[in-house]
């Protein structure tokens, strides 16, 4: 075996004779299949959370149509659910799902201020005068 000097610097870096294989001890040749797998989960898991999210949208859009609140939680959540899934690598239905619950944010909002047409505002009645001005 040559010593360190006969091998020029690009020979030493990519010289894998010492190193065994580190891929091989560890797993053998099921490493690889170790990586799809791995994918597969995070694609599972995101599809799992744009669903939630789409569940939680949907679900806001109902609340408003039919009980007139102003709750953004579900909205927000929801929101939340579908950039971690579009993160995790759902990225159309990630996308579909944040566009879904910033729409039912904004039409929870409108709602809860009356300006949607057959749902009465659900925010507080404040008076036309204000009594301490009296």
């Amino acid at each position: 075996m040559p010593g360190p000097a006969a091998y020029s610097t690009g020979e030493i870096l990519t010289d894998n004779r010492d190193s065994g294989r580190p891929s091989e001890d560890v797993g053998g040749p099921s490493g690889e299949r170790g990586a799809g797998r791995e994918r597969q989960v995070m694609l599972l898991a995101g599809r799992a959370s744009c669903i939630l999210g789409l569940l939680l949208g949907a679900g806001g859009i109902v609340a408003a149509l039919f009980g007139g609140t102003a709750n953004v939680t579900v909205g927000a959540v929801g929101a939340a659910l579908g950039i971690l899934g579009y993160f995790l690598g759902s990225r159309r239905l990630g996308t579909v799902t944040v566009l879904l619950c910033v729409a039912a944010l904004f039409f929870g909002l409108a709602a809860s201020q009356g300006l949607i047409p057959g749902i009465d505002a659900s925010d507080r009645g404040l008076p036309a005068t204000e009594p301490a001005a009296e």
